[in-house]
């Protein structure tokens, strides 16, 4: 029988990291470790196992049969142990001065973030809060635990995460009070006419404005591209742009910003806003307050 001293869970992350990698260089990397430590853990494991683990295949590091086998079961023990070291037997929210650390897309940033900080400042006054914002690495950063929770239109995340929704949304178009041309309604034909403020990002949530538009047969022209939603209602005031993002943010922004939000000529889809974390914070009490918080905050209407 084999010992249980002779695997820990660094060996682990190892293993698991070269599985996601298929290169030694970035695993020694991601985990802060030489390349001679590398070496040597892997001899471990692969003497452990009594099976090469890993072979080079042109540039990669390819998992073997066996390999492949270990990597759902290591990953499952990885998440074991972590929250096992992590966990603290009580969260108290009133006293606690820690920082969770939250991903959003920008428009999460103007519909989310307010109700959350107002949330925190009457039952958690002494949370911190670190806000940073959603790309196409955020499995990763969840599952390293660079990131808490995160939150907005996230896609389906393989593996071992949970995602939970908080609420649905449309999309709207912004159009600043006394345009020239687009008065109490906008037609199919002004939405193509006019020019539009796009935009233009590799996020996750932006997308979906595209697509749903070129799916229903419109199309923009475009007068400026901006890198997030957070400056558009500025441009939309200042010229005779119009331009089409998610409806809460537009109600949000006119109010603000004194331009109209207008329904679109066609019927869009609804969408998911959701939280998401890795299932290994599942049972952590500061974490499960977090989600549960947030949960509540727009369960609550």
């Amino acid at each position: 029988m084999k010992k249980l001293a002779n695997i820990d869970l660094k060996l682990l992350q190892l293993f698991d990291e070269i599985c996601q990698t298929r290169n030694l260089s970035r695993a020694a990397e991601n985990l802060n470790l030489t390349q001679p430590a590398v070496s040597l853990a892997l001899g471990r494991l692969r003497q452990h196992f009594g099976d090469p683990l890993f072979v080079r295949v042109g540039g990669k590091m390819v998992p073997t049969p066996i390999a492949e086998q270990l990597h759902e079961l290591v990953a499952h023990a990885i998440a074991l142990l972590e929250a096992t070291i992590a966990y603290q037997p009580r969260f108290d929210p009133a006293g606690d001065s820690r920082l969770f650390r939250i991903a959003m897309t920008d428009v999460g940033q103007i519909v989310v973030l307010p109700h959350i900080l107002n949330t925190f400042r009457d039952v958690a006054p002494h949370i911190q809060v670190d806000v940073i914002t959603i790309t196409n690495e955020i499995a990763g950063q969840l599952q390293h635990g660079d990131v808490d929770l995160a939150l907005g239109f996230v896609p389906d995340l393989d593996g071992r995460y949970i995602q939970q929704k908080l609420f649905e949304d449309g999309f709207s178009c912004l159009v600043r009070e006394g345009h020239p041309r687009v008065k109490d309604v906008l037609t199919v034909q002004s939405f193509q006419d006019e020019e539009h403020v796009i935009v233009k990002t590799s996020g996750t949530g932006h997308l979906i404005i595209e697509h749903n538009l070129q799916q229903r047969g419109l199309h923009r022209k475009v007068g400026v591209q901006v890198p997030n939603f957070i400056g558009v209602a500025t441009v939309v005031d200042s010229s005779n742009l119009i331009a089409t993002l998610p409806g809460r943010a537009a109600q949000l922004l006119a109010r603000a910003h004194g331009v109209r939000a207008m329904k679109l000529p066609v019927d869009m889809p609804l969408y998911s806003v959701r939280q998401s974390w890795h299932e290994r914070m599942q049972h952590d009490p500061a974490h499960k307050w977090l989600h549960t918080k947030v949960a509540e905050i727009f369960n609550s209407g």
